[in-house]
């Protein structure tokens, strides 16, 4: 037999592991593209400086920390990144990581909450054109109570 008469099949065979290959490369790059948006919502969520659900300011506006939380919470690593923001998060950022850890995984909330709860640290906080800066303990107090629950889970509100 000579090599000639295997060219067609390996023509084949090489078309479709060519095929193949573009595929998975194309799926590498929109799997890279959403881990690249989880860590840059998880690095934006850390440095937040305001603590806000809800429409904020005049105009309504969802703050950009609410925004980067709602990135984070619907991840497939949003328990382990919300430990990570816990850790090394701004005070607001660490609320928001409370009311994720209470969302994500209960047990872990109710272990990490115990050191936030008697914090005198300040927190800026927002509640529609109010904005405020409160004890981190009143701000605990109130995710424990799952006071956020509802507009954590709801889609970020549209300028009005």
């Amino acid at each position: 037999m000579s090599s000639d008469s295997h060219s067609p099949g390996l023509f084949r065979t090489f078309a479709a592991g060519r095929r193949y290959l573009a595929i998975g490369i194309v799926l590498l790059f929109i799997c890279g593209a959403a881990l690249a948006g989880d860590k840059e919502a998880v690095s934006t969520l850390s440095k937040t400086p305001l603590f806000a659900f809800g429409g904020i300011g005049v105009a309504g506006i969802t703050s950009p920390g609410e925004y980067a939380f709602k990135s984070v919470l619907a991840s497939d690593s949003a328990a382990a990144d919300f430990l990570q923001i816990l850790k090394a998060g701004t005070p607001q950022a660490q609320c928001y990581a409370l009311v994720g850890l209470r969302l994500k995984d209960r047990p872990v909330f109710d272990e990490q909450v115990k050191r936030f709860a008697s914090s005198s640290q300040k927190v800026d906080t927002c509640a529609g054109c109010a904005p405020m800066t409160l004890p981190m303990s009143s701000v605990v107090a109130t995710i424990q109570k799952g006071s956020y629950d509802d507009r954590a889970k709801a889609k970020p509100e549209k300028p009005r």
